[in-house]
């Protein structure tokens, strides 16, 4: 039976001190955790050594299942100061859980590492994303970020708006629904602003803002308020938008998916041959695509694009089954399975060279309970961050409403995952 407490094993406070280089484990804190009596000789402790999984079975976010020996451990242990060290523990534990700070935890040990031996390394945190600038909204649309963060909101909250326009901080193309727009003012008309923010740390660097900003058909980024010409090289933001599957005149599905999982064509076939993902298994495969003559209904002949290339065609076969389907020929939720697991596996492989956001939007809306839930089970068990748009049909399995306010559902596939509602903000002036 296990004891009501279970504490840190013998040093390992120290050992904790030391993996965080005498720092807060928080990303951009400040805090010094050891400094100088202020008129006596010595030196007086000012941070913590913190339980992540919790030393006591009702404790902040539980035990997690795991046994008295981690517990105790340095594994389950995070430095941190006074400050944060009490704050995490607030509300027993719901506003940090532990995926997050453990995912702290490696990015605190991997930055002092990188400075022992200068090895690189991808850890790092994505504190929030946000506009700053929202054309003619007084209070533009921002989310502060979790290890796993779902969006809610009403219609016109700016959720799909403020996932794109992160996602141009890594692909401007992204940011296209901003071009154009033109607002009234008293003066008359003029190209709206909008400027985006994507706040992170890195091992590398404590604290980094890059802003997008755009401007009629200008689009530019800063980082750090310094303008710069391509994309940071420390953080790749993926987007899975539905505005981004429909396919384009002249493309064949080489074309669209190289397009949509922003990759060319080698790394394209590598993704492919791992398979439909982890939502879809299955096997993958492109074949030069055929259909009906129209002079015989028992011969077929090759498509070709408008350029004369061959049409190439992806095919799906689900595990254990014989058949092939073209991808023209899924349902809607078995391509919205497929699109996002493809852009999953994508991350994956991302995230083992740089800092990796997924934000994902509209192209699961037609997932049902059982496959939204293993959605959302898949991505608690990745390495990087993720931002779910919470599609409308599926809100009533994930939120209720206590009489204040929303709130996620006490349910285990939820418990990773932390709920940020937008507001629909009040405009300023009526937008063309």
């Amino acid at each position: 039976m296990n004891p009501i407490r279970v504490e840190f094993k013998e040093n390992v406070k120290d050992t904790l001190y030391r993996q965080a280089g005498g720092r807060c484990s928080i990303p951009r804190c400040t805090n010094p955790t050891m400094g100088p009596y202020y008129n006596i000789k010595g030196s007086i402790n000012l941070g913590m050594a913190c339980h992540i999984f919790s030393a006591s079975e009702k404790g902040p976010r539980g035990r997690g299942g795991m046994d008295n020996d981690f517990i105790g451990s340095e594994r389950n242990g995070l430095w941190c100061c006074s400050l944060h060290g009490t704050l995490i523990d607030k509300a027993n534990g719901k506003d940090y859980p532990a995926a997050e700070l453990f995912a702290w935890k490696a990015l605190a040990e991997a930055r002092i590492l990188k400075q022992m031996i200068d090895k690189p390394s991808p850890p790092g945190w994505v504190d929030s994303i946000e506009s700053v600038k929202f054309s003619n909204s007084k209070v533009p649309p921002s989310a502060k970020l979790s290890r796993n963060t779902i969006i809610f909101g009403d219609n016109a909250t700016g959720k799909s708006s403020l996932v794109e326009a992160a996602g141009a901080v890594s692909n401007s193309r992204h940011g296209e629904r901003f071009k154009g727009i033109r607002e009234v003012r008293k003066e008359g008309q003029r190209p709206a602003e909008f400027t985006a923010r994507v706040t992170y740390s890195t091992v590398d660097i404590l604290s980094k803002k890059v802003d997008i900003k755009i401007c009629g058909e200008t689009l530019t980024r800063f980082e750090n308020d310094v303008p710069c010409l391509l994309p940071p090289g420390d953080i790749s933001v993926i987007v899975c938008s539905s505005r981004n599957t429909l396919m384009v005149r002249g493309e064949d599905h080489i074309d669209f998916l190289s397009r949509y999982l922003d990759v060319d064509k080698s790394a394209l076939m590598a993704i492919i041959g791992l398979g439909g993902g982890p939502l879809l298994e299955g096997d993958l495969r492109f074949r030069h695509a055929c259909k009906l003559s129209e002079e015989s209904e028992d011969e077929y002949v090759e498509i070709y694009k408008e350029n004369n290339e061959p049409y190439m065609e992806l095919e799906f076969r689900h595990l254990h089954e014989e058949y092939w389907l073209s991808f023209d020929c899924l349902s809607g939720s078995e391509k919205g399975k497929l699109l996002a697991g493809l852009l999953i596996t994508k991350a994956k492989e991302v995230s083992k060279q740089r800092l990796t956001l997924l934000l994902i939007d509209g192209v699961i809306s037609t997932l049902d309970k059982q496959n939204f839930e293993k959605l959302l089970q898949t991505l608690s068990a990745t390495s990087f961050q993720t931002v779910i748009v919470l599609p409308p049909y599926r809100e009533s399995d994930v939120i209720e409403f206590d009489g204040s306010t929303f709130k996620l559902k006490e349910s285990d596939y939820l418990k990773s995952w932390k709920l940020v509602i937008l507001e629909r903000p009040p405009r300023e002036t009526t937008k063309i």
